[in-house]
């Protein structure tokens, strides 16, 4: 679930949203959102002539989204094959609601068993003495962390946010032992990607995910697993939507206590 797939959604509705209007970006996105399920099978050409532009255009706008070309983005979305399966699998199940429901309840009463008290304290404190503080998260739960985010200024702390390898080897050099990274990797698989860098770092940084690895005790300052031990099939999707804004909404109701 926590795959580059993703991502590149994440970063066409992103760029689609933010373009004006009959524009060549405005223009393609849309193009690539309506027909994201079939990215793999078009070619430029195909691109261009429907969208009555040149190759060079759908290059130039593969530059905009990160990629040196069309075949790079095609190689992106190609890499992993198991996110919609997942989704159709989750919603299009009879009685949805009445699972989603369950399952929501279950994963709100095992998140508060996993994060106590005295660990959230830990978590705020670690907050609040810190001169900087940095997010890693997927673009899956950008939404929640933005939130989180501007929650944050409004209780007088600011926090970025960095969503990929490249964003934080631009901010490495300038943390500090007195910075904190929180990196939220639920599948743990963006943490394993990003080991070596966050590691290079001279920051505090706290993991939080559900996978069990003996390289994140070694890597990382802190591990908060999200589930236990006995819960080795959490549903993802459960954690990604609603768990991962119930960790932050605790956060930050610790933190305004703090504040007060």
């Amino acid at each position: 679930m926590e795959n580059r797939r993703l991502s590149l959604l994440y970063n066409l509705q992103n760029l689609y949203n933010s373009s004006e209007v009959g524009s060549i970006e405005y223009q393609l996105s849309g193009y690539f959102i309506d027909n994201y399920l079939e990215i793999e099978k078009l070619n430029i050409f195909d691109v261009a002539e429907e969208n009555h532009v040149s190759r060079a255009t759908v290059r130039r706008y593969c530059n905009k989204l990160g990629y040196d070309n069309f075949k790079k983005l095609k190689q992106h979305f190609n890499e992993f094959d198991e996110g919609l399966d997942i989704y159709n699998e989750f919603y299009s199940r009879s009685g949805f609601v009445s699972v989603l429901k369950q399952q929501i309840f279950e994963m709100f009463d095992e998140l508060e068993e996993r994060l106590s008290n005295i660990e959230l304290k830990q978590i705020v404190s670690a907050i609040v003495l810190a001169d900087e503080v940095i997010i890693i998260a997927s673009s899956t739960i950008a939404n929640s962390v933005r939130f989180f985010q501007q929650a944050m200024a409004l209780f007088g702390k600011r926090v970025s946010i960095v969503v990929n390898i490249t964003e934080f080897e631009n901010r490495r050099n300038s943390l500090t032992a007195d910075s904190l990274v929180l990196f939220f990797s639920i599948s743990g698989v963006l943490a394993k990607t990003m080991l070596s860098v966050t590691s290079d770092s001279d920051a505090k940084v706290f993991l939080f995910t559900n996978l069990r690895s003996p390289l994140f005790n070694q890597f990382f300052d802190k591990v908060y697993h999200l589930t236990s031990s006995e819960n080795q099939k959490p549903n993802e999707i459960i954690y990604y939507t609603y768990g991962i804004a119930f960790v932050l909404d605790t956060i930050i109701n610790e933190y305004s206590q703090i504040k007060e």
